[in-house]
């Protein structure tokens, strides 16, 4: 099973720029396979045992400008092509996303941002401040099954 992440993990290397990116990647993604609960960068550095210095580089990768995005996700898309057959409509891969707004009390708490709030539900006010959570996934499968394969994050949109 090691060596099986490990081959995975592997294929993103290419999407860094600096090596120590990279590494702070895999201690993250490995991190987010074995927390025990869902309390972000803190629950990794806790059930990693790693040690709290680390916390603000953590905090640090999500910004940094030696990776990107859509780097992650072509790769990302071509590794689960290679495991799992993807689910196309018209010869375009199909993704799915879903989102979820909490409201926060403070305004000046670090990714807090005003959002809009979709409600038929007119006792609720139109924006509220908080955080963005979201999860996206390639649907992979055969035509009679598929299913979402990717990523659930807690992590705030924003990058």
């Amino acid at each position: 099973m090691l060596k099986f992440i490990n081959e995975i993990l592997s294929a993103f290397r290419t999407c860094f720029s600096r090596t120590a990116a990279f590494e702070w990647f895999v201690v993250l993604v490995v991190g987010l396979m074995v927390r025990s609960d869902h309390l972000g960068v803190t629950s990794i550095v806790r059930d990693l045992t790693l040690n709290p210095r680390h916390y603000e580089s953590m905090l640090h990768f999500f910004r940094s400008s030696a990776w990107s995005l859509d780097a992650l996700r072509l790769v990302w898309q071509e590794t689960v092509h290679r495991f799992a057959p993807l689910h196309d409509v018209g010869g375009r891969v199909v993704f799915v996303g879903d989102g979820m707004k909490q409201a926060k009390e403070g305004r000046h708490m670090p990714g807090v941002k005003k959002l809009h709030q979709e409600s038929e539900n007119v006792s609720k006010g139109e924006y509220i401040f908080g955080h963005l959570f979201g999860a996206i996934g390639i649907l992979a499968g055969t035509p009679q099954k598929c299913t979402a394969t990717g990523s659930r994050s807690n992590a705030r949109f924003g990058k």
